[in-house]
């Protein structure tokens, strides 16, 4: 029986299921069908934790901030927060909150010493954590043991993709390692565009709709004039931005809903009939997991030919932000990645060429 993403829970027919142990017996909670996706399956197990768990540990404290403030973050932002929670709950299941002291945060962080993002990543977290241990009453006020850790910082990437390189990713994208076409594989392709010309993040991207849902007016949507797109941002922050037709964009649409027409004509019945413009081989709804999965695997295709370097899928975003910036300048870059400030799309603009000014005389 296979086991599911976090220890202590296993994948049963289409389901997942936390297996408490009590002495020799085995309870299984029914939590949420695999297809819902890791962000519902994530959810239902800090709901299940906090169900059982006994209220004074870090578990507890670490589960009920999954529940009451996780849960509120973006989908993708979940996913990443809920593993670094397992591993926080992990380290930590021995202590009463009110027990953790800095030298016990500062020794857990040290084994992320040499990678400073994730440092910084499970530093926040933790800092987190403990505020709203304050807040519940977990903690004297004030005593919060991770504000006397420094942040370690880190320098902003600065990688490029060519037109060059994105056409070598979408390529071994589409083929695998036996030479064939991936069944996915024109799926992959067209994401990566889609990603591309939309500078859009690919948990936004996922969802996009084939049509305005009157319901649903915020959510991603094919429209008249383009796609309507409008970030996760918790803060509330995020306007909602057309990003106008082009022949690319049209044609990569069209060839999208092409796709699930032809997914409807196969013989096999669809598990799922989605409004989603983005769906897998078997019809069912595109994710984030299956995207960076096939992402992971085009990568070190294309990095074995020596023509493509290290890339990351957010290099997207930045070179979506750097071709916008060259064409219509950063103002235009500003409004495609829909930045509060001109300063934050500054940051993502890669110069990849010197700039061309004429002598003073």
């Amino acid at each position: 029986m296979p086991k599911g993403p976090v220890k202590g829970t296993q994948i049963k027919g289409s389901r997942y299921y936390f297996v408490e142990a009590q002495g020799k017996a085995r309870i299984w909670h029914k939590l949420t069908k695999v297809s819902e996706g890791l962000p519902a399956f994530y959810r239902a197990l800090a709901e299940q934790m906090v169900s059982i768990a006994n209220p004074e540990t870090m578990p507890a404290a670490v589960t009920k901030w999954c529940t009451e403030v996780m849960s509120k973050h973006a989908d993708k932002t979940q996913i990443d927060e809920q593993r670094r929670a397992n591993d926080i709950a992990a380290a930590f299941q021995d202590f009463a909150p009110r027990e953790v002291e800095t030298p016990d945060c500062y020794e857990f962080l040290k084994q992320f010493d040499a990678m400073a993002r994730t440092y910084d990543a499970y530093r926040s977290q933790l800092r987190s954590i403990f505020r709203y241990c304050e807040i519940w009453g977990m903690r004297p006020a004030g005593s919060n043991p991770v504000d006397a850790i420094p942040t370690k910082g880190y320098k902003p990437r600065k990688r490029y993709i060519t037109d060059s390189h994105l056409r070598r990713i979408k390529i071994a994208g589409l083929y695998g390692d036996d030479g064939r076409v991936n069944p996915s594989g024109l799926v992959f392709c067209c994401i990566t565009e889609l990603l591309y010309l939309t500078g859009a993040d690919v948990s936004v991207a996922v969802r996009i709709l084939e049509q305005s849902d009157p319901s649903q007016p915020d959510e991603p949507h094919v429209c008249a004039d383009g796609i309507m797109l409008r970030r996760d941002k918790t803060d509330g922050s995020s306007r909602p931005v057309i990003v106008e037709w082009t022949p690319r964009l049209r044609a990569v649409v069209t060839r999208l809903l092409a796709i699930k027409d032809e997914q409807r004509k196969k013989k096999r019945p669809r598990r799922v009939e989605t409004p989603r413009l983005i769906t897998k081989v078997d019809g069912t709804p595109m994710n984030y997991e299956a995207y960076s999965n096939a992402w992971q695997k085009a990568m070190k295709r294309a990095m074995r030919t020596g023509k493509v370097p290290p890339t990351m899928i957010r290099d997207l975003r930045a070179k979506a932000a750097t071709d916008k910036d060259d064409d219509e300048g950063l103002q235009a870059a500003n409004h495609l990645l829909d930045h509060t400030t001109q300063s934050q799309t500054a940051s993502y603009i890669r110069r990849k060429k010197a700039r061309r000014v004429m002598a003073v005389k």
